[in-house]
């Protein structure tokens, strides 16, 4: 890839903001699980090429490799990406972007459980002002639907944690693009899955359209193919922490595309939610970086 590691991850920037607009524009058109199914075989066939002529495609199907990447699909693609589709059903775009750095604060809290780190006064300052920031921006609106939007993101994104944990297993020779690849295609087996029992519950929704075809190339082409390499070269090749504080002000430009399309309004309270969120968010990812250095340069 001709592009450093710090372009790369303002362009997963961009694709991460505007995605969660384009999905929004298509949601009543076609069943979530088919929706992420066809967009995730899209973007695993258009990998095929680029890993026969680097002659890395087996790598995805070692014995070491295809397990972890099989729990990375399915908790990092499958199951969250499907209810965060259906959220959008309910709530906003910019909801979904903000409630999504809530992972932050399921990151602590498995971290304290699993592997006894104890969050310090920095960090859950800044855990206390996501929250606040999340509090309100959901209840701006009362007890509206946007709540159960809501509810349905914020209870969902610990699995993002679960997929990062078995993402840090894989080879460190393994590739971007590998990377990428496998997500999307060990993600199929859990959605095909998805798809079967919905079946039993609600018929599959597939209304074809322009605005549905868009959503689907850019789903598939640009946020699952070339998203997801410029995001794995980003963090394989730069500070994971300056990657994390780069791609955490995505909201802002998911709130600022949503409202030049009239998706949503305008509003100071959803401006000051977003801001103290990503305040928050700014400073445990500061606690991160103080971390690194201290384990560098002090004994």
């Amino acid at each position: 890839m001709n592009i450093t590691p710090v372009q790369s991850i303002w362009l997963a920037w961009l694709i991460t903001a505007v995605n969660l607009v384009v999905l929004k524009s298509s949601v009543d058109y076609i069943t979530s699980v088919l929706y992420i199914w066809i967009c995730c075989m899209g973007a695993f066939l258009l990998f095929v090429p680029i890993l026969l002529k680097k002659g890395t495609l087996g790598s995805i199907f070692t014995r070491e490799v295809w397990l972890k990447c099989l729990a990375m699909g399915t908790f990092g693609t499958a199951l969250p990406v499907t209810v965060f589709i259906i959220a959008l059903h309910y709530t906003s775009p910019t909801n979904e972007a903000v409630l999504n750095q809530t992972e932050i604060i399921y990151s602590i809290i498995l971290s304290y459980i699993f592997l006894n780190e104890r969050p310090n006064k920095r960090q859950l300052l800044g855990s206390a002002m996501i929250i606040l920031g999340v509090c309100i921006i959901i209840m701006q609106n009362g007890m509206s639907m946007h709540i159960k939007g809501d509810l349905m993101i914020i209870g969902c994104v610990w699995m993002y944690q679960v997929s990062h944990v078995f993402s840090k297993k894989l080879p460190a020779d393994m590739t971007p693009e590998a990377i990428a690849a496998a997500r999307a295609l060990y993600a199929l087996p859990a959605l095909t899955l998805l798809a079967v029992i919905l079946q039993f519950f609600t018929p599959m929704v597939f209304v074809s359209n322009g605005t549905l075809w868009f959503s689907i190339v850019f789903g598939a082409v640009v946020n699952y193919f070339l998203g997801n390499i410029f995001w794995y070269h980003s963090i394989r090749n730069m500070d994971l922490s300056k990657a994390t504080a780069i791609i955490l002000s995505y909201p802002a430009g998911t709130f600022l595309l949503s409202v030049l399309l009239g998706q949503e309004q305008f509003t100071a309270v959803k401006v000051t939610g977003i801001l103290i969120a990503m305040s928050g968010a700014y400073t445990i990812t500061g606690v991160i970086k103080l971390k690194k250095f201290a384990k560098k340069f002090l004994p």
